[in-house]
């Protein structure tokens, strides 16, 4: 009967010492109180061990009634065991026939155990509020849809890198799903994006959500020297449509592997303060913001290859279009020497009310 399972709505694994891991679950506990009503509570229990179906056992037997894994909404893992490799704490989410595969993944910033316990201001269980957190994330293109599933066929894949939302505490005031962890196969490599460098690397991946909204600096012209209002001279550009182009050459002669990455992006102005009572041009706006966009890109494409993370699947588009080429080589000494040329062009198809 439910009353008698304790259902686990969110794990989290840290590093430990020994090569074991510390699991910390939250559980959420049904108490029965008569004609069909129930009180709902969530508490934390932690237990180290040297596997997850170990630490399992242990928490196990901390609770009355069985532990009901098969609705985690999140799992996250501390960023010291990430550097190990998220394959051992994963595992068993795999071989377990009731696991739950739409589960999302994160790394997290410091311990991940005390993210999974942070007190929320709501009456929800935090991992609830995770949830939401990196769903509206999703929807904003500042993270990506990751879940147990999807991070399946990356991680096995050798011609792509994974990469995963970052969570992490502002103080101790909230939690917040503003970044990317950067993977070279199973092992997070410690470095990661900001948050306007991860909407740049998924629009180049050609994983625009619902909408990405990007805020640009733009230089002050010499009409705006003396402006009305001392506002600063910032733009923000909603992406609601992208094209892109993807192609992996290869030079017969010297086997040098050149990326070309064009991607145009259509959208709105949503903000442009600094531009009240003039009419805007958006040519000029169009190379104004894609040359900063464009910098942007350069940055992050040279944050990859400094990771050795190969999150845009380049030697996917290898193995199928140049395999003897593939076979023949380690791509992961040979990735950091690709030429990466991202290109981004910007269309404004609408200002808003205000021209």
């Amino acid at each position: 009967m439910l009353i008698k399972k304790k259902m686990i709505n969110g794990i989290s694994f840290d590093a430990a010492k020994d090569g074991q891991l510390v699991g910390t679950v939250s559980a959420v506990i049904l108490k029965s109180k008569g004609s069909g009503q129930f009180e709902v509570k969530t508490e934390e229990f932690q237990a180290t061990g040297g596997s997850v179906f170990n630490v399992g056992s242990i928490v196990d037997s901390m609770l009355p009634g069985t532990i009901e894994a098969s609705k985690t909404h999140v799992l996250i893992i501390g960023e010291d065991l990430a550097k190990r490799g998220i394959m051992s704490p994963l595992e068993f989410f795999y071989r377990y026939p009731k696991g739950y595969l739409a589960s999302n993944v994160l790394i997290s910033k410091g311990l991940a155990s005390e993210v999974l316990s942070f007190e929320t201001t709501e009456n929800s269980p935090a991992a609830y509020s995770i949830k939401q957190m990196v769903d509206g994330s999703v929807g904003k293109t500042i993270v990506p849809k990751q879940n147990l599933f999807t991070l399946w066929s990356q991680i096995t894949d050798p011609g792509v890198d994974a990469v995963l939302p970052m969570i992490h505490k502002m103080g101790n005031k909230a939690l917040a799903v503003d970044s990317i962890a950067l993977f070279n196969g199973t092992k997070f490599t410690g470095a990661s994006l900001s948050r306007d460098e991860s909407t740049i690397l998924l629009l180049l991946m050609d994983k625009l959500n619902k909408h990405a909204f990007m805020d640009i600096p733009l230089k002050q012209s010499s009409e705006e020297s003396e402006p009305k209002e001392q506002t600063a001279n910032m733009i923000t550009f909603e992406t609601r449509k992208v094209k892109r182009s993807f192609k992996v050459s290869v030079s017969k002669n010297t086997q040098e592997i050149v990326c070309s990455l064009k991607v145009d992006l259509y959208g709105a102005i949503s903000s442009y303060p600094s531009n009240m009572g003039r009419k805007i041009d958006r040519e000029q706006l169009n190379q104004e913001i894609a040359a900063i966009l464009n910098k942007q890109a350069a940055e992050v494409a040279s944050k990859l290859q400094k990771a050795n993370c190969d999150a845009l699947g380049i030697g996917r588009k290898l193995r199928v279009n140049h395999s003897n080429l593939w076979n023949n080589i380690n791509w992961k000494n040979k990735y950091k020497d690709v030429q990466l040329k991202p290109s981004i062009q910007v269309h404004i198809t609408s200002t808003g009310v205000i021209q």
